[in-house]
């Protein structure tokens, strides 16, 4: 009973393995299609309406699309197509490149824009099931068969995150549409010198990364006297732009929550290429006073900056 299991789990391996090729041709497809039409909105003699917000974070992922937001059209193509690690995005997928905001479209866009996300569920689905096939394996040997697979295919660099995440849609017009900031969560929680050094194992069992190596000597090196000063920052979300739709009838507005805006939300055009009327926030996130003053208590430069960890202040 375990060999036929076995073989199984291999054959459901190798078929799920056989899909990725060619899924992943038809994500970058469709991505470089959707890029392609985009980019000729920036030249249409009629301009279609934009309102992308330029946070700090937003400008950084400008300049690492080498983007303007004076074509923004374009600017969100290239975000919607950089489905690879960029040259200095390491190897964190935590790390994704975000410009919120909001694009008046044709409907062809749309169509253009859903034909992606399809896709994008389709390699989603395909490397779930590759996951659970090969789950009796151990995660680095997992995860090395799939970038393996990756790599044959022409992807070497790929960015899973940004593979999965979905472009956000207005296919049908909204009366109006309600923008909001949502202001980061961050929790600091202890963590211990065991911990972190199982951590940086699994991040690089090999030991081929120099950088994962060298916070392990520096973890080796800490002084007894700091292990209970280890505290991880997570930070749970940057500042979201929360996009709503808002419908209105006979019965009074119905609103229909569209998601957080971490990319430009494509808002289906009329015959004016314009927005649907829209409330405005401020360029600038809202600064969050929350745990400034345990913030305070740690390095400003983590210790060991793969897991986001910092060392408390003693005294």
């Amino acid at each position: 009973m375990a060999d036929l299991s076995t073989n199984s789990d291999q054959s459901t391996s190798a078929n799920s393995a056989a899909l990725i090729p060619p899924l992943l041709l038809e994500l970058h497809q469709a991505a470089e299609a959707l890029r392609d039409n985009l980019a000729n909105l920036d030249q249409s003699a009629r301009p279609y309406e934009h309102y992308l917000l330029q946070p700090p974070f937003a400008r950084h992922a400008a300049q690492q699309l080498e983007g303007s937001f004076e074509r923004p059209f374009a600017l969100a193509g290239a975000l919607f197509s950089s489905l690879s690690y960029g040259e200095e995005a390491g190897n964190d997928a935590r790390n994704t490149l975000q410009i919120p905001g909001l694009l008046c479209v044709p409907a062809e866009t749309i169509a253009l824009a859903s034909r992606l996300n399809e896709a994008k569920f389709a390699f989603t689905d395909a490397v779930k099931v590759f996951r659970d096939s090969t789950e009796k394996r151990p995660a680095y040997e997992r995860d090395r068969r799939l970038r393996d697979l990756f790599a044959d295919a022409g992807f070497p660099r790929l960015h899973l995150r940004q593979c999965y995440r979905q472009i956000l849609l207005c296919p049908e017009r909204p009366d109006a549409l309600a923008v909001s900031w949502i202001k980061a969560r961050k929790s600091i929680r202890k963590v211990t010198v065991d911990w972190c050094e199982r951590k940086l194992v699994q991040m690089d069992p090999q030991g081929a990364d120099p950088g994962i190596q060298y916070q392990r000597q520096l973890l080796a090196g800490l002084h007894r006297s700091q292990h209970d000063d280890l505290r991880q920052v997570q930070v749970q979300s940057r500042p979201n732009l929360q996009v709503a739709e808002i419908f209105r009838g006979d019965e009074g507005e119905r609103y229909h929550q569209v998601g957080y805006a971490a990319m430009p939300v494509l808002v289906v055009s009329d015959e004016s290429r314009q927005l649907p009327e829209y409330s405005r926030v401020g360029n600038e996130p809202p600064e969050g006073r929350r745990r400034q003053r345990r913030d305070l208590s740690l390095d400003r430069e983590a210790f060991l900056p793969a897991l986001r960890v910092h060392l408390r202040h003693q005294g």
